[in-house]
Parts: C-alpha cells; structure tokens; sequence
C-alpha cells in the first residue's frame, strides 16, 4: 500500500519553540523520496512526533481549557467551569461520545503514523557522521522506536487493548485502516520491541543542545514504568507474581543505568532552593531523566510553565486559580515525626485527629514534611513578599463568584512571575520521568514479588531522607509496606500527573475517587473550617479504562468498546 503523499505536509507542521531541534523551517510541497533524501527534513519528521508529549497542563476541548490531572482525582480540585475538563471526570458525566481528552486517541495515531512514515523511508536518508564519529541517522531511527513506545505505553494506559499499527497507512484507501484491538500481551510486546531498539541504537545521554530528546537512559526508564502497569492489578487481575518480577528488574536496571549515565537524586541546598523544589525549577537537574522541552510562544499561550503560573496563583496575585490541592491532600503530608495528623472528618466536618502525631489543629500547618511547604501554598505562607491570606476581606479570598479550595500549588511555580505584569517568568521543563519514580517503581515491584523487604525499605527511605523525614518503622508487613509505598508515591510525585493513573492501575479509584472533598475556610475568629467543595463519583464497572471515541468505532466496525461504555 502506498502512502498518501498529500499527507507528508502534515508531518511539517512545526511549532516554534526554543528548542533548536523543533525551530526547523517547515518543507513546502514536496513528496516522499524528496523529503527523506534529505536529512534535515527527515529529522523534521520525527520532531513533530516531540510536540505530543505531556506537559505541565492537560488541554482539552477546542478552544483547549487546561487543568492539571491531579483535579481529576484526590489531589486537587478544578474550579473553572469549561466543558470537557477534569469536571467531568469527577462527576461522572463523560460518554464514548464526549470526554476529557478523547482526542488523545487521534493525536497519539497521529504521532504514530509519523514516526511510521520516517521508519518506512529510513533507507532513502543519507548517511551524516559528525565530527564526534555519531550517526545522526541512527539516532533518529533510535528515537523514533522509543517515541512509538512511549505513544503506545500512553494508549495502553487509557485504553487497555488498542490497535497495533506498525506502517504508514493509507486513510483514503477504504478497508485498510480496519484494525481490531490487540490483547495487552500484544501491546506490551510491541512495545517491549520499540524499546530494545531504541536502547541498542541511542546512547546513554545526548549533550545539552539535544535535551529533551529520547536516549538509552529514558527508554530503559519508560520500560520499567510500562512493566509496573503491566503488572498493577487494573492489568494483572489474576495477580501473576512474574510480572511484578520483571518489573523489579526493569526498575532496577533503569536505576543503575541512569546512574551511570550521570544522574543522581537532587541533594542538598542551592542558590535558596531545597534539594526538592530544585528538581522543578532548575533546567538541568540531575535527578530529571527525561523532561518536555517546550515553552509558550512569544505573544502567544500554551500549555507550559508561564500558563502554570497563572492557573495556580490566587486572583491576589494576579493569577486565575484554575485548580488547588484538596485538603485531603494536605492531610496526606505526614508530620515531621513521620505519622498522618488527620485520619477523617466526624460530624460537622471536624476533623479527626492522630493523637500520635502531636498536630494542633490550631496550627495546622506546623511541623509537617518539608515537601509540604514545597509543593503547597496555605494561608500563612509568605509569597512574593506578602503572606497569603483567605480569610473573609484578605486578597486570597476569592470567593464571591465560586466556591474555592484556598490552597494553592507552589511546586513547579516562579516567585519571580510577576502576573500582573507578566513580566519577571522564568523558563522551566516539565519533567516526565526522574530518578525517584525508579526508585519507587522498584520498591513497589519488589514489596508485591514478597521477596528482599530490606530493598523496598531502602529505596523508599532513599526518597524520604532527601528530604529530612524519618525512614519507614521497621517490621512492616507485605500490606503495611504496600500502602506506606502507595503513600509515598502521592506525596513525592505529587501534582505529577502519576496519582491519576496510579488509583485506577491499582484499583482503587473507586475509594479515593468518590464521595465528598474538601477545601479549607478561614473563620473571623482566625479558626479553621473544612467545608465540602464537591461530592464526586466513580463508577468502577466503566471508569477504570477510557471509552474508544465513539467517532472511532462510528469509522470502524472492527473496533471493540470497552467494557460498561
């Protein structure tokens, strides 16, 4: 079957960023063999295939609302009232028809067929050996087979079974894009393939002019992500220890790889920042693996670190407080003597306290772990030289249109962003992947095979102590350890966009998902208040899994529904 040429245009459609490998001058009308007789356009081709990757916010719709995923689940709350956001994945009313981020679906085939395209021109691209004795045309190929992983691992997590397209089909010619859903087993072999590839043809890292292009390092990563949702429960129902098995090696593999390759957990303090806060403010921070390496457009908006500025800051600050983190979440910090402070709320929504934890609800925001005063701003807390205030009359209380969380996101956020002005933004990466989710991978992967609890323990101390709080109480059991992991995941991926995919891997949206949350309000008397923002729902015989568009079934008669849709 042969291409359709007409399409190539497409594949040039560039965004103009700062990163030098996406500021390439779009090809005008040309046809295949002239495409990728050229280097340079080749290399275009897999660029475009760069612009699908996440980052700070989620877009959806048209025109695009953004949110963070986290306000899609126990994180956070979303508080505009845009359709087809993360409003409706906690209320319940999404269908095959319309839901949050069913383009996804068109816009990873989409990447797919290009990267498809590149792999079946590859021999009609020259040779270029730099001056170093690198092949720029086997890097290309390499990142090719790592971003066709990656795009599918991204299918794979929203839709479970998808169809497997390994070659640049032809829309127009009818019968040939009838695919059916291949099994799980399937797709993750696929990608398993992808990724061999990709570590057998990149290095382990490129040099700062390349950042943010795929290499050795995050491919060995993205499998041991890939291996940890093959074997989660949502995926693995019959709880094959195998797989949990592989997933340990992958993870640990991943990790010594990426420490030979340089990487290393941010530590210590610099220039004012935390070890913690370090990772999401400094460009080129050794603990980020892979990051996005876009930014917004002068004069114009996207979905990076300048719109996370304003979507996470009060009105006071000049920001439109899109999302803030839910007092649930706040709960979750533990104390600095490493024990939760609050285990619920009774009647009239007073909360009900761990008397082991030393918390004085009159202060409740002392004493906590330092990724709390990191990660979240409460009222109190000291921003761009004034303190925070949500109390009734303060210039945090911005209440008078909508109901309000009162927390706000500080990780990721510039205090040098003055909003108002818009002036004073610093350029920051999202970061996909980073050392300490290894670690994590590897101490759940590791807790669920029951073998070496004294591996689990330190690779999760590992991650706690970097940041000052106590290692985990020894003697745990295999179900203590499981959900002290589970645990640590929320806090220190926090507002990562992982807390959304890990509740439904593990199976346990259905309790974490439903029911009320709650925001926080300050009283005239200086006393807190923790009213209900929101009663959500979770229904677990169909939202574990993404509906197939119905657009897409609509076209392919082939195409399966998942269940309960």
């Amino acid at each position: 079957m042969k291409p359709n040429h007409i399409l190539c245009i497409l594949l040039f459609t560039v965004v103009s960023c700062k990163t030098d490998f996406l500021e390439r001058t779009p090809s005008d009308f040309i046809n295949e063999k002239e495409v990728f007789t050229n280097i340079a356009n080749a290399e275009s081709c897999v660029n475009n295939a760069y612009n699908h990757l996440p980052d700070f916010l989620t877009m959806s719709g048209n025109p695009p609302n953004a949110y963070n995923l986290g306000a899609a689940t126990d994180e956070m709350a979303y508080m505009h009232t845009y359709v087809y956001s993360a409003r409706e994945f906690n209320t319940g009313s999404w269908n095959p028809s319309a839901f949050p981020m069913q383009w996804l679906w068109a816009d990873y085939y989409r990447a797919i067929r290009r990267i498809n395209l590149f792999l079946a021109n590859y021999d009609l691209i020259p040779e270029e050996v730099s001056s170093g004795g690198s092949s720029r045309k086997r890097r290309l190929l390499g990142e090719a087979h790592g971003l066709r992983a990656f795009y599918y691992f991204q299918l794979f997590k929203m839709w479970g079974e998808i169809p497997i397209v390994d070659q640049p089909l032809d829309p127009s010619a009818e019968g040939e894009i009838m695919l059916e859903r291949s099994t799980i087993d399937q797709v993750i072999g696929f990608i398993k393939s992808d990724i061999d590839q990709a570590v057998s043809l990149l290095p382990p890292r490129l040099d700062n002019s390349q950042f943010g292009r795929m290499n050795a390092t995050i491919a060995k990563a993205l499998w041991s992500r890939v291996t940890l949702y093959y074997a989660s429960p949502l995926f693995n129902p019959e709880n094959d220890i195998s797989r949990w098995a592989k997933a340990a090696d992958a993870a640990k593999e991943a990790i010594d790889f990426a420490l030979q390759a340089g990487h290393s957990l941010s530590q210590g303090d610099a220039g004012g920042k935390k070890a913690y806060e370090r990772i999401f403010l400094e460009l080129n921070n050794p603990e980020v693996i892979w990051a996005k390496n876009l930014t917004t457009q002068t004069g114009t908006y996207v979905n990076g670190p300048e719109a996370w500025d304003f979507f996470s800051s009060s009105l006071g600050y000049g920001g439109w407080y899109g999302f803030g983190p839910l007092q649930e979440m706040v709960d979750s910090y533990e104390m600095i003597n490493g024990e939760i402070p609050i285990t619920g709320y009774g009647n009239g929504g007073v909360p009900i306290v761990n008397p082991a934890s030393d918390y004085d609800p009159t202060q409740p925001f002392l004493n906590r772990d330092p990724r709390f005063y990191q990660s979240v701003l409460y009222h109190g807390a000291l921003w761009q030289g004034r303190t925070i205030n949500v109390a009734p009359g303060g210039l945090d209380n911005n209440t008078s249109d909508r109901s309000r969380i009162n927390y706000f996101c500080r990780k990721y956020l510039d205090e040098g962003h003055n909003l108002f002005t818009n002036t004073g933004t610093s350029y920051r990466r999202y970061a996909i992947i980073r050392l300490a989710e290894l670690y994590l991978n590897y101490a759940e992967a590791v807790n669920e095979t029951g073998d070496q609890p004294g591996e689990t323990f330190a690779a999760v101390n590992l991650i706690r102590q970097r940041s000052d709080m106590p290692a985990l109480p020894e003697g745990l059991s295999q179900t203590q350890l499981r959900e002290r992991i589970r645990h640590e995941r929320k806090i220190e991926l926090a507002f990562e966009s992982h807390r959304f995919w890990d509740v439904r891997r593990w199976k346990i949206a259905e309790q974490v998902d439903n029911g009320p949350v709650r925001g926080i309000a300050v009283r005239s008397d200086g006393t807190f208040s923790y009213p209900v923002f929101e009663t959500r729902l979770f229904d677990k015989t169909k939202h574990y899994l993404f509906p197939v568009p119905q657009s897409e079934i609509d076209k392919n008669d082939r195409l399966s529904q998942n269940p309960g849709w």
